[in-house]
């Protein structure tokens, strides 16, 4: 991370911020920013789908970035609205399975911000099915709830109950989302959750620990937002800004690098 050298933890600079940064740290926290990465890569999923149903060698389309900030916005708005309104099921603990229902269904309706339009009628509404299957996969697999604990520093999670049935679910629905994505010809869910599904089924599988729970919260939510942006590119400079700013914020104010594509126990400020 270029910050970690130019600012070095421990160093009087380092110091002299970490004293003030705590304002935003706070906002990220309280506000569940780190959420808008899922909650807009549903959206502009849910764009690009459209896109995909109205031109099937969409790509690199720069054109509609005005109309997808617009849609964002909204899914933004839905976002924080549901979360004020308990809709939203937020927490440090486990879920009951009708709150996970409720949010599938509110994952929805940000996919459908994006996929709507006026010609909506004529898109193939049984295409919808493998992104919500995807996204439902996601939803099961941040039932495991991973914290920095900054005295020991190194990350913890809360429990390992109830793996088998999370992530046998979680695998099932990946499943069903690639089949069912490469029936309706549909390049780009279908590819995320063929490539997604292996993370699952290697924590499922392999001998409990914290590397694979890391990497099956990051990987398949970073793997489905590079490929939207192959047809929405002005996407990756919206991500790219909210990655580097939590992920400096972060640094400045624990001393830690995240969100990070390194999922070493210990991380260090080596990691890209």
């Amino acid at each position: 991370m270029i910050l970690a050298r130019l600012i070095p933890k421990g160093s009087q600079k380092y110091q002299k911020i970490n004293k003030d940064i705590y304002v935003y740290s706070d906002l990220i926290r309280n506000y569940n920013v780190l959420y808008l990465f899922a909650i807009w890569t549903m959206t502009v999923s849910g764009f690009t789908f459209m896109q995909g149903q109205l031109d099937r060698y969409s790509y690199w389309d720069w054109s509609g970035w005005l109309d997808g900030i617009i849609r964002l916005v909204l899914a933004t708005i839905l976002f924080y609205w549901t979360s004020i309104n308990g809709l939203w099921k937020v927490s440090d603990d486990r879920i009951r399975d009708i709150d996970i229902l409720k949010n599938i269904i509110i994952c929805t309706v940000y996919f459908l911000i994006g996929a709507v339009n006026i010609s909506f009628g004529e898109i193939n509404i049984l295409g919808v099915v493998p992104y919500i299957s995807a996204f439902a996969a996601g939803i099961l697999i941040y039932e495991f709830k991973i914290t920095y604990d900054q005295i020991k520093q190194e990350w913890e999670i809360d429990s390992w109950d109830n793996k088998t049935y999370y992530f046998s679910i979680s695998l099932l629905l990946l499943n069903v989302s690639a089949i069912m994505g490469q029936m309706l010809d549909d390049p780009i869910i279908s590819t995320v959750s063929i490539v997604s599904l292996f993370f699952p089924a290697v924590a499922l599988i392999w001998p409990n620990h914290i590397r694979h729970i890391k990497r099956v919260q990051f990987y398949p939510l970073f793997i489905l937002a590079m490929f939207t942006c192959v047809r929405a590119p002005w996407f990756l400079i919206i991500l790219g800004l909210l990655f580097f700013t939590i992920r400096s914020i972060n640094y400045l104010r624990y001393g830690i690098v995240y969100p990070s594509f390194g999922v070493a126990q210990g991380e260090t400020i080596t990691d890209v």
